[in-house]
């Protein structure tokens, strides 16, 4: 009688050890991506038209505020993978320290053709990307200037190949570049910018026509580094 009562108790002991021990196993089977968006390109010449051209524009601070990141990727002895991750974090430019941070899991392995989705934060009224520096004339005078963008734009960003290994961490460095979107704008422009506070201002409100060729410029497409 003994025994027959404390058989099934052996037997849930040993399938509850193994069930542990597998779902242990399993959460071992995952890569952790976190993501970071950095300026590559701080600063740009900005062309006056004339030969002894001399402005620049120079960005030391900034922000972009994110909700959702989507991971596509093809394993190559797996398949696609296809993720969906929505948190909103605010990630600092200079430093690409997103708060709270943001940890994608993924499965690991190799692969091929890797597409990364992220979309910015549009719900309320801060703004949802930040940009800050200074232009400095050709007369070096110097000026600050604010760049605000508030619309739930998706950037893109590739990368032809990468392996993630089994339990470790990954970083998807993704080049962002207020300077790059400014490179068509002439220093003349900026020189007779509206000031508010001082501050060369530039959102949809104000110096309108400054921020629509740099809103233009915001969706092109950039690279995605895995380290």
């Amino acid at each position: 009688m003994k025994m027959t009562k404390s058989f099934p108790f052996t037997v849930i002991i040993v399938s509850l050890l193994l069930f542990l021990i597998t779902t242990g196993c399993d959460r071992n089977k995952i890569t952790t991506m976190s993501v970071s968006l950095k300026m590559k390109t701080k600063s740009v010449q900005i062309s006056n038209k004339t030969a002894s051209a001399n402005n620049q524009l120079d960005f030391d601070d900034g922000y972009v505020i994110i909700r959702e990141i989507v991971f596509d990727g093809d394993r190559v002895s797996e398949g696609a993978v296809s993720i969906t991750h929505e948190q909103i974090s605010k990630i600092d430019l200079m430093t690409g320290v997103a708060t709270p941070p943001v940890d994608v899991t993924i499965p690991p392995g190799e692969y091929r053709d890797i597409n990364l989705g992220i979309e910015i934060q549009d719900e309320d009224s801060i703004p949802s990307i930040v940009a800050e520096g200074t232009y400095t004339n050709d007369s070096g005078v110097s000026t600050p200037v604010r760049f605000e963008f508030n619309s739930g734009e998706v950037f893109e960003a590739e990368a032809s190949a990468h392996t993630f290994d089994n339990g470790s961490s990954a970083i998807a460095e993704i080049d962002f570049s207020p300077a790059l979107w400014f490179s068509t704008v002439t220093g003349g422009m900026l020189d007779s910018a509206q000031r508010v506070n001082g501050v060369i201002l530039i959102n949809e409100n104000n110096n309108s026509e400054i921020f629509d060729i740099v809103a233009d410029k915001l969706d092109d497409a950039t690279d995605a580094e895995f380290k």
